[in-house]
Formats: C-alpha cells, sequence, structure tokens
C-alpha cells in the first residue's frame, strides 16, 4: 500500500510541477500548452498550434490525431452548435478534454440536423445528433471558431496566475464559478471549486460576445 501511494504521488508531482515552474515557460517546454496564445494583431489568436477563427478540423485532426467525436447540439432555446469532441487530447506535457466548435450558418447546421442519422437527448435536455456520412466528411473543412479544454489535473488559483498572469477582470457565476477574463488572448478561464477547471478560447475579436451573456447576467460591462 505503501509502494502504491507513493506511485500515485509521483505521478501527480508529474503531471503538476510544470504548473509550478516560475517564469513563465520552463526549459525544454514543448508547444502547443494552454497558456502560450499568441494574439495575432488581427482580431484572430493562435492556440494549440490552431488560428481561430480560420484554422479547420483537418487542421486539429492532423495536429493532435484524428480521434475525435462529431456530434451537432441543440440546447433549450433551439440554437444549434456543431463540436468535435476529443476525450484525451495531449497538449505538451497537459492533457485534457478537448472540445472544438466548429462554425457554420445557421440554416446549414439545421439541414444537418435534418439529414442525421440518430438523436438522442443528453442529460442537459439537450438534444444530440449524429451526422450523416457526408456531414460529417464535410465537418473536416469546418472552421474552428472556439476551443475549450477541461485539463485532466485540478489548477488551483496560485498556479492559474503564475501561468496565465493576472486576468483583466474577474467575474463571479451564481453558481460560484469564478471567470478569469483575458480579452487580449480570447481566453474566458472558469475556476470551478468542486471541479475540474475550464479554458474557452475564442479569437480576441470575438471575445466581447463570448461573455455577453455572462456580463448581462452579473450586472458587469463586457470586458
Amino acid at each position: 500500500m505503501k509502494l502504491v501511494a507513493l506511485l500515485g504521488g509521483l505521478v501527480l508531482a508529474a503531471l503538476v510541477l510544470p504548473f509550478l515552474v516560475s517564469g513563465g515557460k520552463a526549459p525544454g517546454d514543448p508547444t502547443h500548452l494552454p497558456w502560450q496564445v499568441e494574439a495575432l494583431g488581427d482580431g484572430r489568436s493562435r492556440v494549440f498550434g490552431l488560428t481561430l477563427p480560420t484554422s479547420t478540423l483537418a487542421d486539429a485532426r492532423r495536429l493532435h490525431g484524428g480521434d475525435v467525436t462529431l456530434g451537432l447540439i441543440r440546447d433549450g432555446g433551439g440554437t444549434l452548435t456543431l463540436e468535435a469532441y476529443h476525450p484525451s487530447a495531449r497538449l505538451g506535457f497537459v492533457t485534457g478534454k478537448l472540445i472544438l466548435t466548429l462554425a457554420d450558418a445557421p440554416e446549414r447546421l439545421a439541414a444537418m440536423a435534418q439529414r442525421a442519422v440518430d438523436a438522442e437527448a443528453t442529460r442537459s435536455g439537450s438534444m444530440r445528433f449524429t451526422l450523416s456520412a457526408t456531414d460529417t466528411r464535410e465537418a473536416d473543412r469546418l472552421p474552428i471558431a472556439g476551443i475549450t479544454l477541461i485539463p485532466s489535473v485540478d489548477l488551483q488559483p496560485e498556479v492559474v496566475i503564475e501561468r496565465f498572469g493576472e486576468p483583466v477582470g474577474r467575474i463571479a457565476s451564481d453558481d460560484g464559478v469564478v471567470h478569469l477574463l483575458y480579452p487580449e488572448r480570447g481566453l474566458d478561464l472558469l475556476l470551478v471549486s468542486d471541479g475540474r477547471e475550464v479554458l474557452q478560447y475564442v479569437a480576441p475579436a470575438d471575445f466581447a460576445e463570448l461573455i455577453a451573456p455572462l456580463a448581462a447576467a452579473s450586472g458587469d460591462p463586457a470586458q
């Protein structure tokens, strides 16, 4: 049992230690790490080797592997969102769940839903459609509008600030989640007290739209 505990401690240290190294990038850091966000100066950004919002799902497959699941989600309000889900992406020495939101016109998404080969309700009350083979192939050409990362290791607030720097703003939602806002990077980083942190990336030009519902609910002006 002592050996198991020791091995468990070593694994945890190996996962967490890279986040604790001071000074931003540690010697020998690989690329595509969550805090390596490059603002391109034209409203776009580059993260995980992908340019938002112009890189495609095919680009993401080439960089991070093709093991993704496509799903067309219709929420309670009827809005359709096309997502590509990677259950275990490796981003430098960080692993986690990666969700890519793909951009397409609402009418084209509605047509995909009509051609879907299957549909099922989710726990949240949304509806998830399985795309036809043709639409699955076509999805590879679609640009990536946003990226969501859920790291496999819980990130403490002090570690987040060490790596990402001080946010421009903070918004606390009613469910106890604290949003750290980095508009110049197009990043909304959610600190969750009883769950995994969530990192939401969009092009900086789209950041105000991303946080508009959050800012309106909190009474805070958009950053």
